[in-house]
């Protein structure tokens, strides 16, 4: 009897033991999605760092000096490549639906943005199979 009841203690600890275990890794593979996710954030604010804030209010690329229109176009550029890069990798979900929904409304609004349209349309023409990820959201 006694030694029944020892039996069913172990096993009950080995159980909530293999719960604690699944949750802490649960927990660690959110904290490591954050921080991922965290690390993509970043990434998107050192391009944005390139571009003036004339283009954020709507105006042409080609309104900028030569120094500055030549740097923001590489930044957009680079931008088309992080946002083609966040859709794989949403696409192998290795990003959270509640983040993806979030920069994909960035990503919209961005692109309806003159300069961005005007960069887009040239990547679009001159390579046309690069960036499928991001052509396919943005539908072109």
């Amino acid at each position: 009897m006694k030694i029944e009841f020892f039996g069913d203690l172990a096993s009950i600890a080995t159980v909530i033991l293999a719960f604690l275990a699944w949750r802490q890794i649960v927990l660690l593979r959110k904290q490591s999605t954050t921080a991922f996710e965290d690390s993509l954030t970043e990434h998107y604010r050192r391009i944005m760092e390139s571009i003036p804030t004339d283009i954020w209010l709507r105006s042409e690329l080609n309104t900028l000096d030569k120094e500055r229109h030549d740097r923001c176009r590489d930044a957009i550029y680079r931008y088309f490549d992080l946002c083609n890069e966040q859709a794989l990798l949403y696409n192998m979900k290795r990003v959270r639906e509640d983040s993806w929904i979030e920069w994909c409304k960035g990503i919209r609004g961005n692109m309806d943005l003159p300069a961005f349209k005007g960069v887009w349309t040239e990547v679009r023409e001159k390579c046309p199979d690069n960036f499928t990820e991001l052509s396919a959201l943005v539908g072109h």
